[in-house]
């Protein structure tokens, strides 16, 4: 029967890089000895979520079985913490609890930040029964509260709580997140709309929900690619959206230069047009590329000095990129996926060759 390790053996795993022993070194943080020092185990559990990378669910996952000295002087270091995990922690987990109630609600922590970081579909009934276990849990939901209420930014999963439980505590913390996604009427927006999967009807919840929509109707009413097709002559739709990847170069060959282009077109978001182009720089290395990314905002990166365009303008600038990169797009042969149907599918497939 191998020997338990002793407690220098431990501390020298933990002060170990976690790389360079994965197993071992999540094993002994599932198995410290209760006389281990609580700075080197503190310090190393918490590399788990502040080194690269980071993983909350390895955390939760690892760390349930701590010390109660470990516990304490982990929360310590988390004091000057501002992210979301630490405040939920910090409300979580009373400090000055016995060693067995604080190992309790320790674990009982650490399985919430779980629940919070599940991989299951978001509208999922899974999804849904660990929301309102985190709901009905009332140091849990307390922990979430005070986390949402202190940071700008916080999960989507955090929020759902909130929307479950629907209470003015819970009601109160989710305000400031809506207004703020109300000023600025982007991708936030769009993100909490996801809520009403999971929200409580309440008259307050209700309206908060009605009137998001409301917002987002209107933005998407107003987005210039609509422009695009008026231009092609649809008339007014509510939305429109396509998007498609273009290839150019064999790509079985191993030193070929290999194009690709993914353009997105979306009348329903924010970032409604955008391009990303790669080519590969180097025949020999199969890691080397160059981009060309833009979007209906800005240009973010040129590298072949591509430049960027008006969504009108597709057509022109995917020949002339073409040219410029001394090949010949398959658009014949890309796949384009789009919410419009027969007449109107082939109208935007004939502009988008309309450069060639």
């Amino acid at each position: 029967m191998p020997q338990r390790p002793t407690v220098a053996e431990v501390e020298s795993i933990l002060r170990a890089p976690v790389r360079q022993n994965w197993e071992q070194f999540t094993k002994t943080l599932k198995t410290l000895p209760a006389d281990v020092d609580p700075d080197i185990a503190s310090h190393a559990a918490l590399s788990l979520i502040h080194g690269q990378p980071a993983s909350l669910w390895s955390f939760g996952r690892t760390c349930q079985q701590l010390p109660a000295p470990v516990i304490r002087a982990l929360l310590g270091r988390l004091e000057a913490d501002s992210r979301p995990h630490a405040y939920f922690l910090r409300e979580a987990v009373p400090q000055e609890a016995s060693d067995e109630e604080l190992r309790a609600a320790w674990k009982a922590a650490l399985q919430g930040l779980l629940d919070l970081e599940t991989t299951y579909a978001w509208g999922s009934k899974q999804r849904k029964a660990k929301f309102q276990v985190l709901a009905s849990t009332p140091p849990l939901l307390q922990a979430i509260q005070t986390a949402v209420v202190a940071c700008e930014q916080v999960s989507l999963d955090m929020l759902a709580v909130l929307t479950v439980d629907a209470s003015d505590a819970s009601v109160d913390a989710l305000i400031p997140h809506v207004e703020r996604a109300v000023q600025s009427q982007g991708w936030e927006l769009d993100r909490l709309e996801d809520l009403r999967k999971h929200a409580r009807s309440t008259p307050v919840m209700d309206d908060l929900f009605a009137r998001m929509e409301a917002l987002l109707q209107g933005r998407r009413a107003r987005s210039p690619a609509l422009d695009l097709a008026r231009h092609l002559g649809f008339g007014e739709l509510d939305a429109i959206w396509f998007r498609t990847y273009l290839l150019a170069g064999d790509t079985h060959a191993t030193n070929s230069l290999v194009h690709h282009c993914n353009i997105n077109v979306d009348s329903r978001t924010p970032r409604w047009f955008s391009v990303w182009q790669r080519s590969r720089m180097d025949g020999h290395d199969r890691n080397a590329w160059s981009d060309t990314r833009f979007d209906n905002e800005k240009l973010h990166k040129d590298i072949r000095g591509l430049g960027a365009c008006e969504l009108m303008q597709l057509p022109d600038w995917v020949a002339r990129t073409a040219r410029r990169l001394g090949t010949a797009w398959n658009i014949s042969d890309s796949t384009l996926f789009t919410n419009l149907r027969g007449k109107k599918r082939a109208r935007l497939a004939e502009w988008l060759r309309s450069g060639t």
